[in-house]
Order: C-alpha cells, then structure tokens, then sequence
C-alpha cells in the first residue's frame, strides 16, 4: 500500500480551492468559515487529521509505504525510485524520466 501525506497548512489551502472549484461541494464563503471546518473535520472526506494519526498506525508495517507530496515534488525521479524499489518494479532511467515529464504539474495541467 501507498500513502500519500502532504504537510496540513498545504492540504488547507489546496483543498479550499479545490473545494470551491468543484460545482459538487458546497463553497465557501470565507476562508475562516472553511478553515473552521478543515480544523474539525467537517469537510466531505471528513479530517485529514484523523486521516494522519490512523496511517501513523501503521508506519513500521513492511508492505506500507508512507511518502510526502513534498518529497515527491522536490525530486521526483528519486521518489518515483523508491516506489519502484517498494513495488519491486524494474524502470530504466528514460523510463522514470518520461513518466517524471508526463506527470509534472504543467503537462497535467496542460492535458486537463
């Protein structure tokens, strides 16, 4: 299993876009209002809090593997590795590279 975490101040304000860019979701009106919300888990996918704390169960179990957006985003060729090496998926170079290119923000970004 792969879990990904990101930091909370970043998840915050990435998810209150998000959430007020989706015609499904209720907006909101304010930040504070919705900061209110995040801090109590009252968003649709309920806290991301408790969504932490329960994969921190978990975080010595061999077949979890636990990375960061931020280390992701940093390098991402040598987090790609290491959820290869995790898999046991055997990737060349050009093969991390291309996917490296294919999913940086600006070609998603750009397909979207």
């Amino acid at each position: 299993i792969l879990v990904l975490v990101r930091n909370p101040k970043d998840t915050a304000v990435s998810y209150y876009h998000f959430y007020n860019k989706l015609p499904l979701l209720p907006s909101f009106a304010s930040w504070d209002e919705y900061f209110a919300d995040f801090m109590n888990g009252k968003l649709t996918w309920g806290s991301y809090f408790d969504y932490l704390v329960e994969w921190n169960k978990y975080i010595d179990n061999e077949t979890i593997m636990i990375i960061s957006y931020e280390e992701l985003k940093e390098d991402p060729i040598l987090g790609m590795k290491k959820i290869a090496s995790f898999f046991g998926f055997s990737l060349c170079e050009e093969d991390f590279s291309r996917i490296a290119k294919k999913t940086s923000f600006e070609a998603m970004k750009e397909k979207s």
